[in-house]
């Protein structure tokens, strides 16, 4: 049986990704991956992204799904994510908010400067 590892991501979204995009130099994921160790479900988000257009810049964080925290206001929907990993056994890319569209709470979660956005 698989582990699912939720992977934040910061991506520069190339133009002929049909990802959405507001002219943000970046766009921050959250994914889920179904997968043993934490470096296969990095390589294979990272692989299955770069398909998508999408370059993943860096990893922000990695964590076993069980080992997280993720009551109250997700607008990751990271229950949604796991739901549809556990049930087609794929990656999950999940939700992107751009470096524009970032609310305050998200700044300090992502490193971002106040005075860039």
């Amino acid at each position: 049986m698989s582990s699912f590892w939720v992977i934040d991501t910061k991506c520069k979204v190339l133009p002929q990704s049909v990802l959405p995009q507001d002219g943000s130099a970046y766009y921050y994921g959250r994914s889920v991956v179904p997968v043993e160790s934490k470096e296969a479900a990095v390589e294979k988000l990272v692989s299955l992204l770069k398909e998508q257009d999408i370059l993943v810049e860096s990893v922000m964080a990695s964590i076993l799904y069980e080992n997280g925290r993720w009551e109250g206001e997700d607008d990751f929907e990271i229950h949604l994510s796991l739901e549809e990993s556990s049930n087609s056994g794929e990656i999950a890319i999940g939700c992107f908010i751009s470096e524009k569209s970032v609310g305050h709470k998200y700044k300090k979660m992502f490193g971002i400067e106040y005075s860039k956005i």
